[in-house]
């Protein structure tokens, strides 16, 4: 894969080519060749990415972009509407080309991916984000210490770059208190079930001290003695004074003003801002109304298949008391924090090699099982998949087990086959071995397909055999999917109060504690995006049965899969027409 200097390089290269040919020549100027412009398009595209998110580097994309440790992203209002400029400029050089002039598979999963990528944060910038981007889930605060662990501090100059980045930290909660001060001026803020979480967080990053501090992690990493004392002296003077700063007027006057409410409805624009945040995660024109029928037809039959499981298994038919039963159950649980993260490892290797079956080829990359930081400890973190390039080590299942009390063994296998095999680390770890595809596609990701596919995969690996004999996880999975669809809009846009939300949350027999509020928090935050897990798995589900139905005894669910998976995170309509075409193709070859 090329460099971005190469890239850049021949970029400005064919543009100089092209301008001695238009100064030298009388001849008409020949038409410029579709592919090839569409692979400038994406050249531009990545360097845009990184332009305005140095930090991307450090997340899985490392091969893509030459690095710069010293640089930090700015929010200020001049860096944003610079960024939506760029957006704009590359939409309009990809809708000037003809699709259909694109014939290479190649070039065509490119031009659906950037197309859709683009119009999309087109779309939601109705939504004015950086008004009200406080957030637990994704903030600076969650990220930089990330970076701190990842950053490399072999040589010279990489210490001298990360001295030099983390002196701008103050600059970048400065640019991000600026951008909430004029949130609150014009009616935007976050709620204040969310402030309190991030003040949690920021507490944690200054506990204990310079030395204790996450943004010292770079530290240990090498015996430059003047560095440790340098990068400590920065916590310590310039991090911390900031952070603490910033703490105190988030949890003072900030949360003073704070919504109470958790719905998009509450701040302007709200209903135009959720429909593009919909559209954002799914890749569907789907409106508000019509995911929540979708879902509530959908947690119907889920409802029903609960029963019909459960009824033999608990001597009931009342879906309550199933799920109720299911989770008092004394084998489905576990009697410490390190007992959970233990069965989730062993259940991770138990799933690799029940699934294997089922794919042509197991990419080779292995994922580890990690729990989430220390300083995220209590602040309503979720599981999560971080990815990492083959060559730079294992992918990581980052547990939440910090609520090992209120987990169970039945849940604890479904969110292993979801982050692990065949989950989200299977769908990564492919993509990163495909060949022939422009690295902007990996940069353009959809929601709906990389968390259609793991919501898939929750089902594969129930017909791989991954799930215990004692039946927990197989009712627990019927009894979730498909709520988001309801619950997301319910919230936004249908006027559900919190604790509505929260009786429908636990209805599904998860969530007990304080797993519920914080699902609510992270709703309230990512808007649209739980209902991405269910608009993608459907989608799959639906193009697996007609596969079926239409192949019969020549459907071959490896191929099926290496047809879903072969081209990356499509948009799902995009999906749609290429595992149609290899039910065509099959079927041709059969005739």
């Amino acid at each position: 894969m090329m460099k971005m200097g190469l890239m850049r390089r021949t970029a400005v290269g064919a543009l100089l080519v092209s301008g001695l040919v238009l100064a030298g020549c009388s001849e008409p100027a020949t038409p410029a060749d579709p592919s090839a412009t569409l692979q400038t398009i994406a050249d531009d595209f990545v360097e845009m990415r990184f332009e305005h998110s140095p930090e991307s580097w450090y997340f899985g994309l490392s091969d893509l972009h030459a690095p710069d440790h010293a640089a930090l992203s700015s929010v200020a209002p001049e860096a944003l509407r610079a960024q939506e400029a760029d957006e704009d400029a590359l939409l309009e050089r990809l809708q000037a080309l003809d699709p259909d002039a694109l014939s290479d598979r190649a070039d065509w999963v490119v031009y659906v991916s950037l197309m859709e990528d683009l119009e999309a944060s087109v779309g939601v910038r109705v939504c004015r984000r950086e008004l009200w981007s406080l957030n637990h889930m994704f903030g600076w605060q969650t990220a930089m210490p990330r970076i701190a662990q990842l950053a490399p501090v072999e040589t010279e100059a990489e210490r001298a770059a990360a001295l030099t980045r983390w002196s701008q930290i103050p600059r970048l909660i400065a640019e991000d208190r600026a951008n909430l001060e004029t949130g609150l001026s014009q009616g935007y803020s976050a709620p204040k079930s969310v402030v309190d979480r991030v003040v949690a967080q920021l507490d944690g990053l200054m506990a204990g001290g310079a030395e204790s501090s996450p943004f010292y992690a770079q530290a240990g990493r090498t015996e430059d003695i003047d560095f440790q004392v340098e990068l400590a002296r920065i916590i310590e003077e310039e991090i911390n004074p900031a952070i603490a700063d910033h703490r105190e007027w988030l949890a003072g006057a900030y949360r003073t003003a704070a919504r109470d409410s958790l719905a998009l409805s509450s701040l302007p624009e709200g209903e135009a801002c959720y429909h593009a945040y919909l559209r954002n995660y799914t890749s569907l024109p789907r409106t508000a109304q019509e995911t929540f029928d979708l879902g509530s037809a959908t947690v119907a039959a889920n409802r029903e298949a609960v029963i019909d499981r459960g009824s033999a298994q608990y001597g009931t038919d009342v879906f309550e008391e199933i799920l109720a039963a299911n989770n008092a159950a004394p084998g489905n649980h576990f009697d410490s924090e390190d007992a959970l993260i233990a069965y989730s490892r062993e259940v991770v290797a138990h799933a690799r090699d029940a699934t294997e079956p089922l794919f042509e080829a197991l990419p080779e990359q292995p994922m580890v099982v990690e729990p989430i930081p220390d300083f995220l400890r209590g602040t309503g973190q979720s599981s999560s998949y971080q990815s990492a390039l083959p060559e730079d080590g294992p992918g990581t299942y980052r547990i939440a087990s910090d609520r090992w009390e209120t987990e169970t063994r039945g849940g604890s296998e479904i969110t292993a086959a979801h982050e692990g095999w065949p989950g989200h680390h299977m769908q990564i770890a492919t993509a990163h071995q495909l060949d022939g595809l422009h690295p902007a596609v990996r940069l353009a990701r959809v929601t709906a397909y990389t968390e259609g596919w793991a919501r898939y995969s929750e089902a594969l690996a129930e017909e791989a055999g991954v799930y215990s004999d004692a039946g927990y996880a197989q009712i627990t999975r019927r009894a979730w999917p498909a709520r988001g669809m309801v619950v997301d809009p319910g919230i936004h846009m249908m006027d559900w109060s919190r604790e509505e939300a929260l009786a429908f949350l636990r209805e599904s027999g998860r969530f007990a504690g304080p797993s519920g509020d914080a699902m609510l928090d992270r709703i309230a935050v990512i808007p649209g995006q739980l209902t991405a897990y269910d608009t993608g798995g459907l989608e799959i589900f639906a193009l697996r049965a007609e596969a079926e139905a239409r192949l019969g005894d020549r459907f071959d669910i490896r191929a099926f899969h290496t047809a879903i998976l072969e081209n990356g995170a499509l948009p799902l309509a995009a999906l749609r027409e290429k595992v149609e075409a290899w039910i065509e193709t099959v079927e041709a070859e059969s005739e």
